[in-house]
């Protein structure tokens, strides 16, 4: 009796499971290499957007390390790091743009005070208490306000921005100037040349209660540093 061998099912499609297996790594590597050395991936150019304070070729030499290397090995943390450490710089996105270039994305700080320095210049402070820029005008939109030296970690700012950023519209739209000698001696000066000492950025909604009871009233000088006992004159 003769015995007949079967071919066994499935033989072909393994061998093409196997060859698709080994095919598609090596693609894989194949193109990776071609991104990596061939010139037309190379990096050609920063491509920067969002800027008005910053020069943006300032931005784009921050990345200029990454020019004429493969847009794939472009350090996009290094010149994100670089880029946010820029004043102006509230936020950045760093991205692969292909072929041939890195784009750089900035959102830039809004100015929130305007803080005279010296005559004829003012710094620009966002609403975080970051120093970002110097002009010699001050948009009329923003706060003109005196304080000694601005900055994030400086209290008498971090009091002045509380005030200024819960102060009721009715109260900030007649402040014409504030001056912050120290955290509890903030006085909003009104544009009918009237003053009002706030004191610091505690207990704001009583403040603001007490302060539009006394205005009302056509007092000159107010004081509600201390709301429970306010003065006036």
């Amino acid at each position: 009796m003769v015995r007949r061998l079967r071919p066994q099912r499935g033989s072909k499609a393994a061998r093409g499971l196997w060859a698709l297996a080994v095919a598609v790594p090596a693609l894989l590597l194949a193109a990776f290499v071609i991104v990596w050395t061939t010139p037309l991936f190379e990096v050609e150019r920063i491509e920067v957007s969002g800027t008005a304070v910053l020069d943006p070729e300032e931005v784009a030499g921050l990345g200029r390390d990454a020019v004429g290397r493969s847009v794939l090995g472009a350090d996009l943390g290094a010149i994100a790091t670089a880029v946010a450490e820029l004043a102006p710089v509230k936020s950045v996105e760093v991205t692969r743009s292909w072929p041939d270039a890195v784009r750089v994305a900035v959102t830039e700080r809004e100015p929130f005070l305007a803080v005279p320095s010296g005559d004829e210049t003012f710094l620009m402070v966002d609403d975080e208490g970051v120093v970002f820029d110097e002009t010699e005008t001050a948009p009329v939109s923003i706060w003109r306000v005196e304080i000694a030296d601005p900055g994030p970690d400086d209290l008498a700012t971090i009091e002045t921005l509380a005030v200024l950023i819960s102060l009721p519209p009715n109260i900030a739209d007649e402040v014409e100037r504030v001056e912050s000698p120290s955290p509890a001696g903030i006085t909003l000066y009104l544009d009918d040349g009237r003053t009002l000492r706030w004191g610091d950025g505690s207990e704001g909604e009583q403040k603001a209660e007490v302060a539009d009871r006394l205005l009302e009233g056509g007092y000159e000088h107010v004081d509600v540093s201390a709301p429970d006992a306010p003065t006036v004159s």
